[in-house]
């Protein structure tokens, strides 16, 4: 990569913020006690909800009461999987205040209702039958005021007023969205029909609140830019189709019909704390991008961290966001660099000899303020501070360009990370990036200080043991019913220890794995929890690498610090199902008993028909050996007359082996370049 120059001047106040550290905000590591919800309890409390008439009615009651169990079990692992901010009073508070000024008379007693934040880096929020809502982080980054947080607020409550999840849940159990093309097409009309249904209810709720109607149209502007930047990277298509949701565009028009019948009607921007909106709003943003960032959505990050930039400029988290970004898409695909930046994933249509076409965009994000391309919405702008990208000279073209002329900023801005990740941008240049490692390790207070001396004495996985962390998640067990399956839910302390007790026998066999039962980790270290499965979601992913031999390491600095802790060269990650069959009973008696299965009846019971899966996965720092490995375990018939127990630990011992043996045959192959 070659060096740019570029005028500091373009950044305003760069000099007087080099020095300011952004917000940064840690996690707990543990769950506070309301956030741990009795499933049992919350079942009655969701089934209770249910309209009378399908409980008492034959056919709908065994459904009903499935309904309440999915459910609860859903919303306890919502609550409990750390996905949720636990330790951001003040931002839950001011979400249910706000929460409280949406909330209609026909819920005003409804006392379970509350709004929590979900950690995610997308365009999305939910209600649960049982009155939780969330709202994800990414919402409050994009929306501009209060009563666009109202809007969304509103919608979803009027999905749970309504009860449309349970609605959708009993057309479907009903089978009449499961079979053939047009099914599919009633189960997109059906969903679609009650979206629209919910935008109405809710503008009407958020006229009556006192809430700017115009919230509602500021959220379906930034979901048509959603879409709109969506179709612009398709190249065979020229519209999207309506699946679960209505286009934006049909919502924009109802909004409107709306507005018209209530166009004398003004209501206000803020009702609850204009200052504490945008703190929160400027806070969330961070957040946003590490959740696409740690979701291996690199591409959404960086596009974000652009669009955040161009607002702020002189903000250092945002350019390390576009430096790290940046940086991962071109390790895992090291042509890009020569791409031209943002542009090279878009597509203008055209028409050629009459006929309409698109071709790849392959012009340079700054000929022209482009509104296809720029990842902001026409409305937003106005808010631009950036504006020399357009002006005089070009600051850069590629992504290579841009990543030098980002470090560059990152160090007039003082970023010490920012030097880190330029370290790790040089991968065949030992000298070279040594000479940043260097750098970065005579700064105080930084992140990875370990890794970065190992780095550079070449000792990051010489110094692991040869011991494997094996990690088990969840041990999944069913029920068949013909071709309904039931799981069973593991509500009490006998049942998990009977799954360690598994583990345990399993592990005798071998002594070089320290054993790590996830539904435990999350008890007490929520982090390492998170950190854990995003580990497992990447071990499964496909990684396109063009011309390096991806190092986790490398990728991201953080999981070698887990290797480190564990002092293991490998991580293992083992999921289990076990099925058992028995003959059809559509009774909610039989549905109950099943839940409540205990697993010690379920494994020495013999004489049924009953099955085991076995999925291992692993993620390596062994030098010159394969970064992944999978193995996916046949489908294996339990003997019929045999408790399952002793068969499972069998399998799962019989599995791990072969796994080492794929292991040693990928390696080989791997070291010959094959």
């Amino acid at each position: 990569m070659k060096f740019l120059l570029f005028p500091l001047i373009l950044f305003s106040n760069i000099v007087l913020s080099q020095s300011i550290i952004n917000y940064e905000r840690t996690y707990s590591d543990t769950l506070p006690e309301k956030f741990k919800l009795n499933i049992p309890t919350l079942r009655s409390h969701i089934y209770n909800g249910i309209p009378s008439y399908y409980k008492e009615e034959e056919k709908y009651k065994r459904m009903s009461y499935k309904f309440a169990d999915i459910q609860a079990y859903h919303i306890s692992n919502l609550l409990h999987n750390g996905n949720v901010y636990s330790d951001w009073d003040e931002l839950e508070t001011y979400l249910n205040d706000v929460l409280q000024k949406v909330l209609p008379e026909e819920l005003k007693n409804d006392s379970v209702i509350h709004a929590y934040i979900y950690k995610d880096g997308y365009l999305n929020a939910f209600m649960t039958p049982s009155g939780q809502f969330f709202n994800n982080i990414f919402i409050l980054s994009r929306i501009g005021d209060e009563a666009s947080l109202a809007a969304v607020i509103a919608h979803e409550l009027a999905h749970y007023y309504k009860q449309h999840s349970l609605q959708s849940f009993i057309q479907n159990e009903l089978g009449n969205f499961d079979y053939g093309l047009i099914d599919t097409k009633k189960r997109e009309h059906f969903s679609v029909l009650l979206e629209l249904e919910a935008d109405s209810l809710a503008m009407l709720w958020l006229k009556n609140s006192n809430y700017n109607i115009a919230g509602f149209f500021k959220t379906y502007r930034i979901m048509q830019r959603e879409e709109e930047k969506l179709l612009s990277r398709l190249e065979d298509k020229w519209e999207l189709k309506e699946q679960t949701h209505p286009l934006s565009k049909k919502r924009v028009e109802n909004f409107m019909n709306f507005y018209k019948k209530n166009k004398d009607y003004e209501g206000e921007l803020f009702l609850i704390d204009k200052e504490k909106f945008h703190k929160f709003k400027k806070e969330s943003k961070k957040e946003s991008l590490t959740f696409l960032l740690n979701d291996f959505e690199y591409y959404e990050c960086l596009e974000l961290a652009f669009k955040f930039h161009l607002m702020d400029p002189d903000n250092l988290d945002y350019v390390y966001y576009l430096m790290e970004s940046i940086r991962r898409i071109g390790y895992t695909d090291t042509e890009i660099w020569k791409e031209n930046f943002i542009t090279n994933r878009y597509y203008d249509t055209v028409r050629v000899d009459g006929v309409r076409k698109k071709k790849k965009v392959k012009r340079d994000l700054f000929e022209k303020l482009d509104f296809s391309l720029l990842p902001i919405t026409q409305e937003e702008a106005k808010y631009i501070k950036a504006r020399f990208y357009w002006e005089g000279e070009k600051k850069f073209k590629t992504y290579n360009e841009a990543y030098e002329f980002y470090y560059k900023v990152g160090k007039a801005l003082n970023c010490k990370e920012c030097v880190l990740s330029y370290a790790l941008s040089i991968t065949r240049n030992k000298e070279n990036r040594d000479k940043f490692l260097k750098e970065y390790l005579s700064f105080e207070n930084i992140k990875y200080k370990k890794y970065a001396e190992n780095l550079i004495n070449e000792t990051v996985s010489n110094k692991l043991s040869n011991n494997k962390l094996l990690v088990f998640n969840e041990f999944d067990t069913y029920i068949k019913q013909g071709k309904e399956k039931i799981p069973i839910r593991r509500l009490t302390t006998d049942s998990i220890n009977l799954i360690s007790a598994i583990f345990d026998s399993v592990k005798t066999s071998f002594p070089n794995r320290i054993p790590i039962f996830l539904p435990d980790l999350k008890n007490y270290n929520l982090n390492e929890y998170r950190l854990l499965l995003e580990l497992e979601y990447f071990s499964f992913m496909y990684l396109k690498s063009k011309g390096e031999k991806t190092k986790l390491h490398i990728l991201d600095p953080r999981y070698i610090e887990l290797f480190y802790k564990y002092d293991v060269n490998e991580i293992e990650f083992i999921n289990c199902a076990y099925y058992e069959s028995r003959k059809i009973e559509n009774t909610i008696e039989a549905y109950k008993q099943i839940i409540n299965t205990s697993y010690q009846e379920l494994f020495s019971s013999p004489k049924k028909t009953k099955s085991f899966e076995i999925i291992i996965t692993s993620l390596r720092e062994i030098k010159n050996r394969k970064m992944k490995i999978k193995y996916y375990g046949d489908d294996n018939i339990l003997k019929f007359k045999d408790p399952s127990y002793n068969q499972i630990i069998e399998l799962l011992k019989n599995k791990i082996k072969e796994k080492e043996k794929k292991a040693y045959d990928a390696d080989v192959r791997y070291q010959k370049g094959w």
